[in-house]
């Protein structure tokens, strides 16, 4: 059996259960995260309390430096990246014996991209999972060692997703620790070049209803990839930017009329706010936000929103 010292960089609470792992067993060398990401730094000084295991704060304009030194410092065999910002050059991605290893949260190679999960609802996949592959210098482009799918659900939104990923990167990272404890050499299996694809950080188009070609049940998929990601899927009417956090599609069909996609079919306590879809259906929006908060969809009533107008105009 050999030691194990892991270094880990994160920026995501869907790493904690993963870290856990590695903190149950006492195979953690050291965590690094930005400096500017308060919110993990509070999750992660209380967790690492009477742990021993320091937490690394780094700046972007010298997290090279740092690194170098913590690497040097604390003498880990192996590094961990679960969700991380910056670039790791070369000389540091070959500094732990076993190099670096990164807990992507969605399948590779078609998947690749600073925001896999999101992109797996936007593409209306039909599965999601975690990859864990070696680091190279490309981009989600290393050599695969563990990959396990999982179904997306209709009713996944992004945060429901995210959160089955959480843990099912943990039930990886025990599987990794146990290649890494009694393996000399990590197994792992090239990338398929032919079914790579890299998905760019979302534009607002990306998160936009377009009532005019969205079905039903489109619309309805990514107001889920947005929920709580971005807060909704984004619409307007007069100007007036909309969430649309949570939408439902009973399957009912309107009766055929000229009504654009988009048209307020009611707005009412009793009926809740309905709109006609590209698609002909009678679709429900629950929830929205606005600046003033997170309403009820038919408590747009309060701002003015009435039976006829059009969304997305």
């Amino acid at each position: 059996m050999k030691e194990v010292k892991a270094i880990v960089l994160c920026n995501n609470p869907i790493a904690i259960p993963g870290i856990k792992e590695f903190l149950f067993y006492g195979k953690l060398a050291a965590i690094c995260i930005p400096r500017r990401n308060k919110e993990m730094q509070h999750i992660l000084e209380h967790l690492l309390t009477d742990t021993g295991v320091p937490l690394l704060l780094l700046n972007k304009k010298d997290y090279v430096t740092q690194l170098t030194d913590a690497i040097h410092q604390y003498q880990p065999n192996a590094g961990l990246i679960m969700t991380f910002p910056y670039i790791l050059p070369d000389a540091i991605i070959n500094m732990p014996e076993k190099g670096f290893i990164n807990f992507h949260y969605g399948l590779l190679p078609s998947c690749r991209g600073p925001q896999p999960i999101l992109w797996h609802m936007l593409k209306n996949d039909t599965e999601a999972g975690i990859t864990l592959h070696k680091v190279d210098e490309g981009i989600d482009t290393g050599a695969i060692i563990i990959q396990e799918k999982i179904p997306i659900e209709q009713a996944d939104t992004y945060g429901t997703l995210q959160t089955k990923l959480a843990y099912l990167a943990a039930k990886q990272a025990e599987a990794l620790l146990k290649i890494l404890l009694y393996g000399t050499i990590i197994p792992s299996q090239p990338q398929d070049e032919s079914m790579a694809a890299y998905y760019k950080m979302p534009e607002a188009k990306d998160l936009t209803i377009n009532w005019k070609k969205m079905s039903a049940e489109e619309i309805v998929r990514l107001c889920n990839a947005c929920n709580p990601w971005n807060k909704g899927a984004g619409t307007s009417i007069n100007n007036w930017v909309i969430g649309v956090t949570s939408a439902e599609d009973n399957g009912e069909y309107l009766p055929l009329d000229e009504k654009s996609g988009g048209t307020i079919i009611a707005c009412s306590k009793e009926e809740g706010l309905v709109i006609k879809t590209a698609d002909n259906r009678r679709l429900i929006i629950t929830i929205v936000y606005i600046n003033e908060g997170f309403f009820t969809g038919w408590q747009l009533l309060n701002f003015g929103i009435k039976e006829g107008m059009i969304l997305g105009e």
